[in-house]
Order: C-alpha cells, then structure tokens, then sequence
C-alpha cells in the first residue's frame, strides 16, 4: 500500500509543532535562569547596602555614646536603632563591639564588614549580638561602659 500524501503532510506538520514547542521551552528555561540570575544579584546587592547602612547608623549612636561620656563621666545614655533586614534570619549575622570597630559577620565569615568608631572617650566599648530576628538594637552608655544589646536598659 502506497503511503498517502496527505499522512506525509500531516505528519511534518505535527513533528514541526513539537519542534516548536521544544523550542518555545528552552527559550523559556534561558530566559527563566537569566531573570533568576539578576534576582540573585539584586538582592544580594540589596543585603550588602543594608548590612553597611546598619553599620553606620550603629556607629554614629555608639559615637553619641561617647560625646554623652566626655560631657559627664557619670552619664546613662541609651538610644535605639531600627535595623534594616531584621526579617531575614538566615543571614546568621553578629554584631560585634570593640574599642576600635564596629564588626557585622556571618557564623561562616565568609561576609565581614567594619565600621571603625572613634572612641574618643574613656568608656570602653565591647558587645557581641546575634542579629537573627532582631528588629531594634540598644545602644547603651552605663556605668563608664557603651554596650549593644537587644533589649531596652531600662533607665
């Protein structure tokens, strides 16, 4: 039996239909990877400004701290700073306080980032926090000594 020209035709036609289809895939497969690609960069773009910008307003209240401690050795100071990315606990970030810096690091320190503070006071400066799921951080001057921690002094 001779084979219909007619079968031929329509059996090109569906073979160019799943080509197409194939095709109309990997186009949107590439073009899926590449948005998640720039999503990614984005938003660890995003994480970084939030991480330096929550250092530096840190710094600046651990300064207040200090101006407080030269004006009056005998000063209680407390401030609050709200954090930028406070929702996000997965980073496993922790806020360290010395007497030269301020140091915001993951458990891994594989992201390090510092802001040196001038302690131009007598009081000494040391605090270590974990970041995960704080929303307000306190910046406290008590007893000739500035500390960080998550809750309010009470003074």
């Amino acid at each position: 039996m001779k084979p219909n020209r007619q079968d031929n035709e329509a059996a090109s036609t569906e073979i160019g239909y799943v080509l197409t289809f194939f095709l109309g895939l990997m186009f949107l497969t590439t073009f899926s990877i590449w948005t998640f690609d720039i999503q990614q960069a984005t938003e660890e773009r995003w994480t970084n400004e939030a991480i330096q910008e929550n250092l530096r307003e840190i710094a600046e209240a651990v300064e207040r701290s200090d101006a407080a401690m030269r004006l009056d050795a005998n000063a209680s100071y407390a401030e609050p700073v709200e954090l930028r990315l406070s929702a996000d606990t997965g980073l496993g970030l922790i806020l360290l306080l010395d007497d030269e810096k301020l140091t915001m690091t993951d458990f891994s320190e594989s992201r390090t980032y510092s802001q040196e503070i001038s302690a131009a006071s007598s009081a000494s400066h040391y605090s270590e926090v974990d970041l995960a799921g704080v929303e307000v951080l306190w910046v406290s001057l008590q007893n000739g000594s500035i500390s960080i921690s998550t809750q309010q002094p009470g003074f």
